[in-house]
C-alpha cells in the first residue's frame, strides 16, 4: 500500500497536505509503503472538516477530531458507525450549516477470505 501525505506513524514523519502545491510545500514529497493488517482503516479528510467554525469561530479542530475517532475505535464501534457519528459531531457542531467542503473517506482493510 502506497500512503501520501500526513500519517500519525512515529517513525514516519510528517508530509504537507496534499493540497498544497509541491513549491509551497518546502519540502519534497516522499512515498512510503506501509503493510496493512486486517480492520486497519486510513482516513483521509479535508481542511474544511478540522476547520470548520460554530457562531462563535471555534473551531471544530484537529484534537477534537482525532479524540474523536480514537475514542469510537477503542469503543469497537465499526468503520462505517464511527463515520457516521463524527459526521453527525462535525454538522452539531456547526448547526447543520457548513461553510466549507468537508470531506472524510475512512477505509478498513478486511483481506478476502482464502
Amino acid at each position: 500500500m502506497t500512503a501520501w501525505g500526513t500519517t500519525w506513524r512515529p517513525d514516519l514523519p510528517p508530509l504537507s497536505p496534499l493540497s498544497l502545491p509541491a513549491s509551497l510545500a518546502g519540502t519534497v514529497r516522499q512515498v512510503h509503503e506501509v503493510s496493512l493488517e486486517p480492520g486497519n482503516r486510513i482516513l483521509l479528510y479535508s481542511d474544511g472538516v478540522v476547520e470548520s467554525r460554530d457562531e462563535a469561530g471555534e473551531e471544530f479542530g484537529l484534537e477534537r477530531f482525532t479524540d474523536y475517532i480514537i475514542r469510537s475505535t477503542a469503543a469497537g464501534q465499526s468503520a462505517p458507525e464511527a463515520l457516521r457519528l463524527l459526521i453527525h459531531a462535525i454538522l452539531e457542531h456547526r448547526h447543520n450549516k457548513l461553510s466549507d467542503d468537508a470531506t472524510i473517506l475512512m477505509f478498513e482493510w478486511q483481506p478476502p477470505d482464502p
